[in-house]
């Protein structure tokens, strides 16, 4: 048995960042130490648990059998620490030092960030934010990807069986480096374009870009990009297309040098949600951020909807589930387009 008064609990941080990241340099810059310092802890925790723990695979680590049952242990038992520290009767965002961390793509970011900043900076000057960036890894390893952040943002559609709160909505548009276009596509430009997408693949990519792909419109894809944020500088310049929402391109067209067209075909409505583990639900500080969030949301649409006339106040869905609402089997699955 470890001697809890002699071990270095310490080491238990830089496990979950190193099982997280399965990268050193990612796992240091995750908790704030440097690389070599990263690599010192892997060493100690290798001869600790007398396995590799990160095993070299191609140009990538993955996680040996062990590591792979150490991870939701050591998530969990530093989860629990984090509650018992920040525990609280009646959590005061005023006096709060408390850090929340959220996942979620640069769109995001950049529709939200800023009114929801504002507000931290007014209500809970002391609260910390720690945003990362979604990837279809932390899709895929959604139940993972919560437990070790406080929200999650990305729209309905990739997953299901956790609560979570409506945020706002989103059209998709096309934009195009070709400023001389007329402003609505037809079928036949769609489907003789070449194109600019996201990840590339059909598992990784959007809703939008799936009923597109299954359409037959957008297999011409020559330009594969990473974040929402570059495809409209990947168009510019070009006559290729690319599927962008509408708030991220009316913030980019002039920027950009691309122009806004609208679609000749329906795709689904981007629902923008935030989604968390069942286990935070109860937490008064987790209860406040989340409620925090939401109505930052909810300020987007005070003035304009996307492609709609002034808004009233209060139309924005916010479904937040109630504490007492059972949350649905923990199962990710990916639903139909």
């Amino acid at each position: 048995m470890v001697n809890l008064l002699t071990a270095d609990l310490n080491l238990l941080v830089a496990l979950d960042a190193l099982l997280m990241e399965r990268n050193v340099t990612r796992a240091g810059a995750r908790i704030g130490i440097s690389q070599p310092a990263m690599s010192s802890s892997l060493q100690r925790l290798r001869r600790q648990f007398d396995d590799q723990l990160l095993t070299r695979i191609g140009s990538s680590y993955e996680l040996t059998p062990l590591a792979q049952v150490l991870q939701e242990d050591v998530s969990q038992i530093l989860r629990m620490v984090e509650r018992t520290f920040d525990a609280q009767a009646v959590f005061d965002p005023a006096l709060s030092t408390r850090s929340f961390r959220i996942v979620t793509s640069d769109y995001c970011l950049t529709a939200l960030s800023g009114t929801l900043m504002n507000m931290l900076q007014k209500e809970a000057p002391g609260v910390q934010v720690h945003f990362d960036a979604v990837t279809p890894q932390a899709v895929e390893r959604i139940k993972e990807t919560l437990q070790n952040a406080d929200l999650m943002l990305i729209p309905k559609g990739h997953f299901s069986g956790f609560p979570h709160t409506e945020l706002f909505t989103d059209n998709w548009v096309c934009v195009t480096g070709d400023t001389s276009a007329e402003k609505t596509l037809t079928v036949e430009q769609m489907r003789d374009a070449r194109w600019a997408r996201l990840f590339g693949t059909e598992v990784d990519s959007t809703l939008a870009d799936r009923r597109v792909y299954d359409l037959q419109l957008g297999e011409k894809t020559d330009i594969i990009v990473d974040s929402f944020l570059m495809l409209p500088f990947a168009v510019a310049g070009t006559s290729r297309l690319a599927l962008v929402q509408e708030r991220l391109a009316q913030m980019l067209a002039s920027v950009a040098g691309v122009k806004i067209m609208q679609l000749p075909i329906s795709l689904p409505t981007l629902v923008e949600c935030a989604w968390w583990h069942p286990s935070k639900s109860p937490d008064p500080g987790h209860q406040w951020f989340r409620r925090l969030v939401a109505r930052a949301a909810a300020e987007l649409d005070t003035a304009t909807e996307p492609g709609s006339e002034p808004a009233a106040p209060g139309s924005i869905h916010i479904s937040e589930p109630s504490e007492a609402e059972r949350p649905e089997p923990l199962t990710a699955q990916y639903l139909p387009a």
